[in-house]
């Protein structure tokens, strides 16, 4: 795997050797080697936004509304009900493709998140200080100031030495106005350039225990090759190719699934015709036994919950659990199922399902008009599909 920082200039890590080159010549520096690449972008804008994190739906539509125009959106949830929403604009994105080509980037995510897993991976990190990191990449100077999860738009900045130290300054004057806390803001600095410690110091901004020297001219490529990163900048009409593509993966996967039932099928008629007679019942018996459990396991709820009704005859719950298990697709595996009181007249049932074998395919469930209120969300069961489906009974 390659990594890049795709600026004016591509700072690129190929297989251990590091550089920089026009953007246009990119492609010769790939020569004989893979062009797979995680990318960081450096040019982005941050916003910290509350939205509900348990309605997907509501989420999904505050952090659509926080950017609108030619920019292109991921979020990161980085407390209770706050996210990080962190854009990047179009034609930057599609100058990445468009240079490296769609299937070759595996990555592409922004500069402050890359430069984030590499403070991670380096242990920097305080509770009580914000870290300002100086990035000496080339001819310029990019300062991020990072708090928790949370980092600001980088400034590029010119390599002259004294105005990195005014910069620096006016940087932290302007946080701390943007940031006001009952405590003073206190700050923790962070270079991969022994120059600049030695002008800030110099200057009397900083001592220098207060300040951090990284031994790692790309900072940002070591934390693109050392990080896990949770989002990816698509452009929307790879969404619709990566769509096509997953849709015509499915039909050949039916149709494998075809074939593979009607060889099966075939192998198991010609294995029928030679099989002797004990061989024929066992195989019976054991597809009888697992349709039994299954009916038993029906049974049992039927039971439990008959006896409810029994003794609050308010609401027909078999009624409800009759109609939900006939529409249960074979493939389906009931995990549980529970009918609880919430309030006076109120009950939830809850059924959780999972499908057993993740190679089988993951039939839609049709619920009945009863069920027309339900919830469905898509869960993970033990490594497997599953899904979890709430009603509330009134």
């Amino acid at each position: 795997m390659n990594y890049l920082i795709f600026d004016n200039d591509v700072y690129y890590d190929l297989d251990g050797k590091t550089g920089r080159v026009p953007k246009g010549d990119i492609q010769a520096v790939f020569k004989g080697s893979t062009m797979e690449a995680s990318v960081a972008v450096i040019d982005t804008l941050q916003k910290q936004v509350a939205a509900p994190e348990k309605s997907s739906s509501k989420k999904d539509e505050v952090i659509a509304s926080i950017f609108t125009g030619e920019y292109l959106t991921q979020s990161e949830q980085i407390a209770e009900n706050l996210f990080q929403v962190i854009a990047v604009e179009k034609p930057k994105i599609n100058e990445v493709y468009k240079s490296l080509g769609f299937e070759n980037v595996r990555l592409l995510v922004p500069y402050g998140i890359a430069l984030r897993e590499f403070l991670k991976n380096n242990n920097i990190a305080l509770d009580n200080k914000r870290i300002v990191f100086l990035d000496h990449l080339g001819d310029q100077v990019l300062l991020t100031i990072f708090h928790n999860e949370v980092f600001t738009t980088p400034r590029r900045l010119s390599n002259v030495l004294k105005q990195i130290t005014r910069e620096l300054m006016r940087s932290q004057e302007n946080y701390r106005s943007l940031n006001k806390t009952e405590a003073e803001i206190a700050f923790l600095i962070v270079t991969n350039s022994k120059e600049i410690i030695d002008e800030i110091v110099s200057s009397g901004l900083e001592i220098k225990e207060n300040i951090i020297f990284v031994q790692d001219p790309y900072p940002v490529l070591s934390g693109l090759r050392q990080g896990k990163f949770s989002m990816h900048y698509l452009l929307p009409e790879q969404f619709i190719r990566l769509r096509k593509l997953k849709e015509a993966k499915k039909r050949v996967f039916k149709l494998g699934v075809m074939a593979g039932v009607l060889t099966f099928l075939l192998i198991l008629l010609l294995g029928i015709l030679s099989m002797n007679k004990t061989a024929s019942m066992r195989l019976k018996n054991l597809q009888l036994e697992e349709a039994s459990s299954n009916e038993a396991l029906k049974r049992a709820y039927l039971t439990k919950y008959k006896d409810i009704l029994r003794s609050q005859n308010k609401v027909d719950f078999p009624y409800f659990l009759n109609l939900f298990l006939k529409a249960l697709p074979p493939e389906y595996k009931v995990e549980s199922i529970t009918i609880r009181n919430l309030s006076s007249g109120r009950y939830r049932f809850e059924a959780i399902v999972s499908l057993e074998a993740k190679d089988r395919p993951f039939a839609k469930m049709n619920l009945p008009a009863a069920f027309k209120q339900a919830g469905v969300e898509n869960i993970l069961i033990k490594d497997n599909p599953g899904l979890r489906v709430t009603l509330d009974i009134f």
